[in-house]
């Protein structure tokens, strides 16, 4: 920790003395990174106790070589309730949310790291970055990148994903205006193309949960594939966490008419039926817990305006009596 009051010490020189060498900031910032990587909640102590956020202010610069290590660091302080007000307050989002833009994909990552850890469970975090208009930026990037697969594009895009969620959690009007903006195909298409990357994959799950409990995204979801996608996901799963991520957009999803069938079409009855003959005589809580949720997601598809239909489709699949 004492090498860590030292670095801090440095920064702020560097904030108020200009000819500080570049060499002499960089590791400074080495040293924060690696204090936050052995105790980050001590270490984000230790920073706010020396007020050394707003000294971030004048190294969030595109042109600087050390922008992404800044960036970063904030991204790993926000991961701590206490300081997600405090970067707000320092006034870090308006450089931040100029970061989204960076040629560097690098820096665009971090970027999106730290937004979305200042977002996470804070009210003033969040209304904050959505009124600086960082969401859009996110999903456009989402919608320029979705087909490349490249690992490293991957990860970028798990985690814009994860901004995207954080910022609209919670938030009708934002994710109103992200249905607006042609989202949610574009996500389903991504799920798709990168259904083998489980990260990816769940922060698009989580997305679709957010988005699905709005009329607006349920009726432009209903215009895409995601019933076949959902079913196809949900088949290949063998965990009950991933599951029952899945289960949890099932079943705002299966309000819909339209979606109901599509459901019924692509398979799910039959997903469902498995689910209930693996785990009605069992005894473990993920058992009763997976027969709860087949059984819920069962009855919402019989409900609505083709329960007829749907009826006999489930009791021609499984011999149920209705």
């Amino acid at each position: 920790m004492e090498n860590l009051s030292d670095a801090l010490e440095k920064l702020k020189l560097s904030s108020t003395d200009k000819a500080t060498e570049s060499s002499s900031v960089e590791s400074s910032l080495d040293c924060l990174l690696k204090a936050l990587g052995n105790s980050n909640t001590e270490a984000s102590m230790k920073i706010q106790e020396m007020d050394i956020l707003p000294v971030f202010l004048s190294l969030l610069s595109p042109q600087s070589s050390c922008t992404h290590k800044v960036v970063n660091i904030i991204a790993e302080v926000a991961k701590n309730e206490f300081m997600r007000s405090l970067c707000v307050e320092a006034g870090l989002l308006p450089p931040l949310i100029q970061l989204l833009n960076s040629p560097d994909q690098e820096v665009v990552l971090q970027t999106g790291r730290a937004l979305g850890n200042i977002c996470y469970d804070s009210h003033e975090g969040s209304s904050e970055v959505v009124l600086a208009g960082a969401a859009q930026i996110v999903a456009e990037h989402i919608k320029s990148l979705y087909q490349n697969t490249e690992p490293e594009n991957q990860k970028l895009l798990t985690v814009l994903c994860g901004t995207l969620t954080n910022c609209s959690f919670y938030n009708d009007s934002l994710q109103a205006q992200l249905i607006s903006m042609g989202v949610i195909p574009t996500l389903v298409k991504l799920l798709a193309i990168h259904s083998h990357n489980t990260a990816l994959t769940e922060m698009c799950l989580v997305a679709f949960g957010n988005l699905a409990e709005l009329e607006s995204g349920k009726e432009q979801f209903a215009s895409t594939n995601i019933a076949e996608e959902l079913v196809h996901l949900f088949q290949k799963q063998t965990e009950f966490e991933k599951k029952e991520m899945i289960f949890e957009v099932l079943a705002p999803l299966a309000e819909n008419d339209l979606i109901k069938l599509q459901l019924v079409e692509a398979g799910l009855v039959e997903c469902l039926l498995e689910v209930v003959a693996q785990t009605v005589d069992g005894e473990r809580q993920e058992d009763v817990c997976q027969l709860k949720m087949a059984s819920d997601v069962m009855v919402l598809l019989l409900l609505g305006g083709k329960e007829g239909w749907l009826q006999s489709t489930l009791t021609a699949s499984g011999d149920i009596k209705v």
